[in-house]
């Protein structure tokens, strides 16, 4: 790389230097139409900043670092953190190691392969439709040979606060000491049965029974949504424990796993927080491991960590990251490198802050009907009894106070934004506006914490035993018919269906139903054609919608421009582009003549350097090898693997 580019990026220099190929990396598309080089794109949709090594900070004077972020520029960190989510990883940021597809992850019976891993270099191999949004919709290889259909994460946020906030309500009910954690007589007098009421109006959703299966000793017989760990006398983990036994064991605490769609009685699903849904992948699909302490922040050993910066708990009793970041240098980074490929921190602690940022502000999916439509679609779902498991609504409770007795405190809704998205009837589609769910104080974004009611998310987070129709032989042999209630939210947009991807309708899919799930199926067969097709239209209308290029009010005025202007540029329509919402605003390069002589607006930005922060003290990095120069032995010699070699 020339000594001319480097210096650019060093010093920032003014817009026009961007026709030279600097970003001409693959993945990564940020020079102008017009100058040359290979990395362009006139729609400014794809990656437009180099990977740069997030740096986690607590302390928001630190300015470039996540808490600065988070409080001073928080739009930029959530593209930040879309830009982790969908880049395409190279060998140079140790992808893949030299292990490419091969077989990963043991099933139950402790020798079968239950995975293809290291095939994936990007989240968006799977999550892609819509494209550049959390969707779904591939089928990849994993616990049988018909495979996983990868669900979408629109309203990632929104599901993670009620699985944290649901363990919060029966915690409150069953730890009546309050000290954190399940003890055996705590459990004998629950009364053997937790009840969670998901919104005010809703039906109470049984959880199981918090009881001990052998009275003072055994497992607790709770819903396989939660999968439990063992405490000892002082409520702390007992690594490898598999019961209570009255000798080392005195009590349990547990947690509830909403992503993943099922593993079987007593194995729970996959993740329990969106950043472990973001690093597990990672390693899994890509070969990057995490290295992440905020994971592993639990100063009492009872298996829950303090809140992320996002303000999650974390659950290190079951879930750490994969660089465990034994052997940390003088900079603070790990030098475990796990898969031995001398790439070292291959995802940090603050990418980690950033793309799970992103997931918690990710937009929920859509109605696209009318109003009307929704409340009787409702009705006769209930009718049907299929409300007995898709629950419409969830409530979020608002932030406790600080003189709130209970340990297990109600987080609020954490979300910086919420994109509400309705049907225009007299323009014919989606479109959305953003509400602010913040404080502007000065320079600073103070999250408001309030409550929140997720409307149309359609499941009660248990497991269902469903019968034949969805039965999964193993790899190894095992038989799984239990699976999570999926939401229904976005399901028009879910071809195809099923946790195999193997309904290709959603008709299809409701007659797979049986087990727990039987009389409702036999209540739509036995329905008239009209009911029928009213609740496969009510469904369809259940939209994902590719939400950057939807017409949308960002700024607030309550219209949407038909000529947004951002930074002295003619943006055409406005719509929900958070680019334009930095604090250093991207400003798009405008009128652009192409290759066939047609007039078109260029969205390539003119001001990378400045609304991506490229030149902030924990964010420059002077070599561009990935690695900030706070960080880089080297900052002036480029060394991809860990900043020098």
């Amino acid at each position: 790389m020339s000594s001319r580019t480097i210096h650019w990026f060093i010093a920032s220099l003014t817009a026009a230097t961007l026709c030279t190929p600097a970003l001409a990396q693959f993945a990564e598309r940020g020079s102008l139409p017009g100058s040359g080089a290979p990395s362009i794109d006139c729609s400014g949709r794809s990656i437009k900043a180099p990977r740069i090594r997030a740096v986690h900070t607590d302390d928001t004077s630190l300015v470039g670092g996540t808490a600065y972020l988070f409080e001073y520029d928080p739009f930029l960190a959530y593209q930040l953190g879309r830009n982790i989510n969908f880049r395409e990883f190279r060998d140079r940021d140790g992808v893949f190691s030299s292990k490419v597809a091969n077989l990963g992850g043991p099933m139950p019976d402790g020798t079968t392969a239950k995975i293809t891993a290291n095939n994936h270099t990007s989240c968006s191999g799977c999550h892609n439709l819509p494209q550049g949004t959390p969707g779904g919709g591939t089928n990849f290889h994993k616990d049988s040979g018909m495979g996983r259909n990868a669900p979408h994460y629109f309203g990632a946020g929104l599901v993670e606060m009620i699985a944290i906030q649901t363990r919060a309500k029966i915690m409150r009910v069953i730890d009546t000491n309050n000290d954190g954690w399940v003890s055996a007589s705590e459990a004998t007098a629950s009364g053997g049965r937790v009840d969670v009421r998901p919104a005010e109006f809703g039906r109470p959703i049984n959880f199981g029974n918090p009881m001990l299966s052998n009275g003072s000793t055994g497992k607790p017989r709770l819903n396989n949504i939660f999968r439990v760990w063992y405490v000892d006398a002082n409520g702390v983990q007992v690594p490898g424990a598999t019961e209570v036994d009255g000798q080392t064991t005195f009590g349990y605490n547990f947690e509830m796993v909403v992503w993943g769609w099922g593993q079987g009685p007593g194995r729970s699903a996959l993740n329990p927080t969106n950043r472990t849904f973001l690093w597990d992948p990672f390693n899994a699909h890509s070969g990057l491991q995490a290295f992440d302490p905020t994971t592993t922040n639990d100063p009492d050993g009872d298996g829950v960590s303090e809140p992320s910066l996002a303000g999650a708990i974390q659950f290190p009793a079951t879930h750490r990251a994969p660089d465990a970041g034994n052997t940390l240098d003088a900079k603070g980074f790990s030098r475990d490198d796990p898969d031995n490929d001398g790439h070292m921190s291959e995802i940090t602690e603050g990418d980690l802050d950033l793309g799970e940022w992103f997931m918690l502000n990710a937009p929920q999916p859509a109605f696209k009907g009318t109003a009307w439509e929704y409340h009787i679609g409702i009705q006769v779902l209930a009718y049907l009894h299929c409300t007995d498991c898709h629950t419409p609504n969830w409530f979020i409770e608002p932030r406790d106070s600080a003189d709130e007795p209970s340990v297990h405190k109600f987080a609020g809704d954490r979300r910086l934004f919420d994109l509400t998205v309705y049907n225009d009837l007299m323009r014919g589609g989606l479109q959305g506006s953003m509400r602010k769910l913040y404080t502007q104080q000065g320079d600073r974004y103070v999250r408001n914490f309030d409550g929140y009611l997720v409307q149309g998310i359609f499941t009660d987070f248990r497991h269902h035993d469903m019968g034949e129709g969805f039965t999964e032989i193993g790899f190894d042999g095992t038989v799984n018919t239990t699976w999570r209630t999926p939401p229904l939210w976005g399901v028009g947009s879910g071809f195809p269906w099923g946790h195999d991807g193997q309904s290709l309708s959603i008709e299809d899919a409701i007659l797979r139903h049986g087990g727990e799930a039987q009389g409702s199926k036999r209540l739509y067969q036995f329905s008239t054609p009209y009911v029928k097709r009213f609740v496969l239209e009510f469904l369809s209308n259940m939209v994902l919608y590719d939400y950057e290029t939807m017409p949308a009010d960002i700024d607030g005025d309550g219209q949407i421009s038909p000529n947004f202007v951002v930074s002295g540029m003619d943006t055409e329509e406005e719509r929900f582009n958070v680019e334009w919402l930095f604090k250093n605003p991207l400003k798009i390069q405008g009128p652009f003549t192409n290759v066939d002589g047609i007039s078109i607006r260029s969205f390539a930005g003119t001001n990378i350097p400045q609304a991506y922060g490229l030149d902030l003290p924990y964010r420059r990095d002077s070599d561009l090898d990935g690695w900030p120069d706070v960080w880089d032995n080297a900052p002036t010699l480029t060394g991809y693997k860990d900043g020098v070699n």
